[in-house]
């Protein structure tokens, strides 16, 4: 297995920085000797482009270059000026490679970070955290955590030079076993933060507890303790994130998320038009667009769970039977029941990102045509009747001057757009991932009963959530 050395650079993923003019995308670099830092790859002159290659360039160095980044890659190259489509190409080779070159600004180290005796820190946490002693001679309370993690090392090499950029050491040869003769599993280690993904391995679970040790429950301490530290992680119990902190707001339709607080914006909105002004330049969801959207979604999935009440029963297009289906394409009008509930349940899924604070990325097929039809049609239709009954809730949200940028939201969320190609008669088979113009542009399998599968780039959603109704 092939190693960077000490001194390697990792990218650990691509921003982006938006002035007036131009655009730039940064690698943030990863080095063993001292803190991260960016550097900047190419500089382009539109935002929606900048922002594009960002989210590739971050996929591919996750990922690798499969046929679906491929095609994307050369699509964007396509778009954009000689000189920075030679400087992404060249991106893309060093990621496909594996070796980035030596950066030339200057590093710091942790040496110069760091200010202060580090003497003094080891006495003051000698001091407090007394190793030597029994739980019966402390006096402050003591936590026990147990984790345990489990990863699948789908890219070995790639997980080895991240864990080597980041300042791993792997052991001496003699301390190495026969089946791992590179450390990988001390690699995994190094890098297994319990904030943050390892790179290039896939999570497969992820469980913990905690325990308020006592001496009247005759627990001690693991060094003084005379029985074996055993835990039992009960089944279906994971660890997972707590729910993201929702704000709401009394209005005259009930209690609504309260998107002013949920999508902030500076001082109330900015037009200040000043260049670097981050909040004029960076794309970010805002009140009244997430509000229209959140309602959108809303009303959808109640029309698609009243639709539901019709069963298994075809489609037939536009009749009085329908109220949400018969807008999918053709491909889905025989699609049973249960599909259907599947279906309304997307559309809340991605409504409950909003009501969370969470930009409503789609992690599916589903979430996909979902967003794609709220933002072509829906959320308009729902702003006009937001306008026509002169909405006071609505019209207290701040405003900005990028209030409802649908297809500004349409290229944003997406990771591509190949769902709409569903839509159009002229494309009709497309969805099957062994026709001829679905395997040209690698889009996979889009048909209705592979809607559901998670996208490998997104978190999947929990599987115990259940359905509203």
């Amino acid at each position: 297995m092939a190693e960077l050395s000490s001194s390697s650079y990792f990218p650990q993923d691509f921003l982006c920085e938006h002035a007036r003019s131009k655009h730039r995308v940064l690698a943030r670099l990863s080095h063993n000797r001292g803190p991260d830092q960016l550097q900047t790859v190419l500089t382009c002159g539109s935002p929606l482009l900048a922002q594009r290659i960002a989210r590739l360039l971050t996929t591919i160095a996750e990922e690798g270059l499969g046929a679906g980044a491929t095609a994307r890659a050369n699509a964007l190259a396509a778009d954009l000026p000689d000189a920075p489509a030679a400087s992404f190409r060249k991106v893309v080779e060093h990621l496909q490679a594996g070796v980035w070159p030596t950066s030339e600004t200057t590093s710091v180290s942790w040496e110069e970070v760091f200010v202060g005796d580090p003497a003094d820190d080891e006495a003051e946490n000698d001091e407090h955290t007394m190793p030597q002693a029994r739980l019966s001679d402390l006096t402050a309370p003591v936590v026990r955590v147990v984790q345990l993690r489990e990863f699948y090392m789908h890219d070995k090499e790639r997980l080895y030079r991240a864990a080597r950029a980041r300042g791993f050491e792997p052991a001496p040869e003699t301390e190495r076993l026969d089946h791992d003769p590179e450390d990988l599993v001390g690699a995994v280690m190094h890098l297994a933060d319990p904030l943050d993904p390892v790179p290039r391995a896939g999570t497969i679970a992820e469980e913990s507890s905690a325990k308020w040790l006592r001496v009247d429950h005759g627990d001690e301490v693991i060094d003084w303790s005379s029985q074996t530290i055993k835990e039992t992680f009960h089944s279906g119990s994971r660890l997972r994130r707590g729910p993201d902190p929702v704000h709401t707001r009394e209005t005259q339709w009930g209690t609504l998320p309260d998107f002013a607080q949920l999508f902030p914006l500076l001082d109330g909105g900015c037009d200040c038009n000043k260049v670097d002004c981050p909040d004029c330049e960076s794309w970010t969801l805002i009140p009244r667009t997430a509000d229209i959207l959140y309602s959108a979604l809303s009303m959808m999935a109640d029309e698609a769970y009243d639709d539901v009440n019709n069963g298994d029963r075809t489609v037939t297009g536009k009749d009085d039977a329908w109220m949400f289906f018969d807008t999918l394409p053709w491909v889905t009008w025989q699609m049973p029941v249960q599909w259907r509930r599947l279906m309304a349940r997307a559309c809340d899924d991605l409504a409950e990102d909003l009501a969370a604070g969470r930009e409503p990325r789609p992690r599916c097929r589903a979430e996909e045509v979902a967003l794609f039809l709220a933002l072509e049609s829906e959320a308009q239709v729902h702003l006009e009747m937001t306008q026509d009954r002169e909405d006071a809730d609505h019209e207290a949200l701040p405003e900005h001057r990028d209030d409802y940028t649908w297809d500004f939201c349409l290229d944003i969320l997406f990771e591509d757009h190949d769902v709409m190609l569903l839509f159009d008669p002229r494309f009709d088979g497309v969805e099957d991932p062994g026709s001829e113009l679905n395997r040209l542009q690698a889009m996979g399998d889009m048909r209705p009963q592979s809607w559901f599968e998670n996208f490998g780039s997104q978190d999947p959603r929990d599987p115990d959530r259940g359905f509203r109704r």
